[in-house]
């Protein structure tokens, strides 16, 4: 049997822990990974591959091999198109983490190359493969609830999450984007995919208001609630100092956003990141009856206007469910059968423009009409 190779552009503990879920899959095989801290890609291939695998130069070398079939790319968000791209031209299916990046031009470069390609592209969009989504995906098409009116959604992380990206790259828009696009590009892919639909008007209100130096005793004083189990060697290259309200920073840890879809369908969507009560929750007013999921606690309820009692099911909590497992199995069917993905290139692009065009609501205090952007794109609205 071939294996299909694949290798690593990026080789965070992000991709490194998604990756693990490869190894059992005897019909794949990493070839090798680059990354600036050669550090990573050692502890990357010990981690997966018992220390075998090819530590490249250069991303140029790595995209170059004609072994490989797919690269994945884990490298910062401002990276991806140069990564990608290059795969691209390379011959070579590509994953990328998301977001697609971190500017609608640089969306757009990725998406015409991924055209002329004709490779195929997967996005790790997780949640869009996390079972209680895909089950309120599933309760909201059937139309017992009848048609969408408002949501109400959150995330609102932990403090030790919050500390560990206000300590890493993510820290830096200028490597991330803003935090509503790094971090919650996810949940604005899921209400594009929930309501069908793309923002045509939005406003957003934010700022730095938590991990600030004025609040630096409350890491003084409570240092453990500020440590997380992921700060390690992966991604130490960029780690500013261990205090996360001293950092240098350019993103903001709140943000509140209002959008109105073209199908009418109104959102509320809040970003926080240090809370002790966490919550990832969608709340959906419907016209014939209401959907609440929460991921952490994995608990999907909803109620018809017509039903008797709260229908109510636990599905696997968590921070990205049981979505991690299963975009990385239909992945592997993608590499070895050629199933197109779940999520590609135009997922990329859409939610990529909500996440961008919060951050500049946010930051002009105006709100944005996206009709000329949508236009632009040759998105229908």
């Amino acid at each position: 049997m071939k294996k299909i190779q694949y290798a690593v552009i990026g080789c965070g503990g992000r991709i490194s822990g998604l990756i693990k879920h490869f190894t059992n899959k005897k019909d794949l095989q990493l070839k090798g990974g680059w990354d600036p801290s050669s550090a990573n890609v050692q502890q990357m291939l010990k981690k997966i591959n018992d220390g075998k695998g090819i530590a490249y130069t250069s991303y140029e070398e790595l995209v170059a091999d004609p072994e490989i079939d797919w690269v994945l790319v884990g490298s910062p968000n401002a990276f991806h198109k140069e990564h990608i791209i290059a795969a691209f031209e390379n011959n070579k299916h590509v994953f990328s983490e998301k977001p697609l990046a971190i500017t609608i031009e640089d969306c757009i470069a990725i998406n015409k190359s991924h055209q002329k390609s004709s490779k195929l592209f997967a996005t790790g969009f997780t949640l869009r493969y996390a079972s209680i989504y895909r089950k309120a995906k599933e309760i909201l098409t059937s139309g017992k609830l009848g048609k969408v009116i408002s949501i109400n959604a959150c995330e609102n992380i932990l403090p030790d999450h919050g500390s560990y990206i206000m300590k890493n790259w993510r820290r830096r828009r200028e490597l991330a984007g803003p935090h509503i696009l790094e971090k919650c590009v996810h949940d604005l892919d899921l209400i594009n995919w929930f309501t069908e639909s793309i923002p045509k008007k939005i406003a957003a209100f934010g700022g730095n208001n938590m991990f600030i130096p004025e609040n630096e005793n409350l890491y003084i004083e409570n240092r453990e609630l500020f440590t997380s189990t992921w700060e390690s060697l992966a991604e130490s290259y960029d780690l500013d100092e261990n205090n996360p309200f001293l950092s240098h920073k350019t993103i903001e840890d709140n943000v509140v956003s209002i959008m109105e879809f073209n199908n009418g369908v109104r959102v509320q969507f809040q970003a926080t990141m240090s809370n002790t009560i966490p919550e990832r929750r969608m709340y959906f007013h419907c016209s014939g009856g209401t959907l609440i999921i929460e991921l952490y606690s994995g608990v999907l309820q909803y109620k018809a206007i017509t039903d008797e009692a709260i229908q109510m099911m636990t599905l696997i909590g968590g921070g990205h469910g049981d979505g991690d497992f299963n975009i990385m199995n239909e992945l592997h069917d993608s590499m070895v059968n050629g199933t197109v993905p779940v999520c590609g290139g135009e997922e990329g692009l859409l939610s990529a423009v909500v996440g961008i065009t919060i951050d500049k609501a946010r930051e002009n205090g105006t709100v944005i009409d996206l009709s000329e952007i949508w236009n632009s794109l040759g998105v229908k609205i």
